[in-house]
């Protein structure tokens, strides 16, 4: 089952060893507004139903996280539903929904992976729990290739709620605030800054 035994963050600090704070991780952000193409995509996506994860992903998450990355191609690739397998006695392996990876564009992904997104279906604790768990995976991931971080963000997302986390060592940092996707200009200013951090 690997990165789905994740239950809830208690559970992931607990089995990972971590400590967590919770603390305004984006006291000042430039709103970066939708360009029409997103504004359209979203617009189509409202008139379709968004029922489960995986319909979420498509039709919300995904074109937001493109929109950022094409802004980026000379130092950043989007990734879906790709594998990372890093320790499956801990449960530390299988698919993640969305990662970004500090490269050019890449047919496999690589290291460093610098955030990911989870999207889980209106339960906001599962989904903090499993991104930590995906996190961790990702710093242990960095580490072995030889490209390690000082810290590594995530995001999880049940489509309307946006809730983004800071891992620094053995140190969970969560945001105190929400975000949802009537903010969508936040939203797009604290991936922008996200990966600006590691530029």
């Amino acid at each position: 089952m690997g990165y789905s035994n994740y239950k809830s963050l208690r559970q992931t600090l607990e089995k990972l060893d971590l400590e967590e704070s919770s603390i305004n991780l984006f006291p000042e952000i430039m709103l970066v507004e939708p360009s029409d193409w997103l504004k359209r995509s979203l617009e189509i996506a409202a008139l379709t139903p968004l029922t489960n994860e995986k319909s979420k992903s498509e039709k919300l998450i995904s074109p937001i996280l493109l929109e950022v990355a094409l802004a980026y191609l000379d130092n950043v690739t989007l990734y879906s539903g790709e594998d990372l397998y890093v320790d499956d006695k801990r449960d530390l392996s299988g698919a993640c929904d969305f990662f970004i990876s500090k490269h050019p564009l890449k047919s496999v992904m690589q290291a460093p992976i610098i955030t990911l997104v989870e999207a889980k279906d209106e339960n906001m604790d599962y989904g903090k729990g499993q991104c930590l768990a995906q996190m961790y995976a990702s710093k242990i991931f960095n580490e072995q290739k030889g490209k390690p971080q000082k810290f590594i963000y995530g995001c999880a997302v049940t489509g309307d709620d946006w809730k983004f986390l800071k891992l620094v060592d053995n140190q969970v940092y969560t945001d105190t605030k929400t975000y949802y996707i009537s903010d969508l200009p936040k939203i797009l200013g604290i991936f922008h800054y996200i990966i600006k951090s590691f530029l």
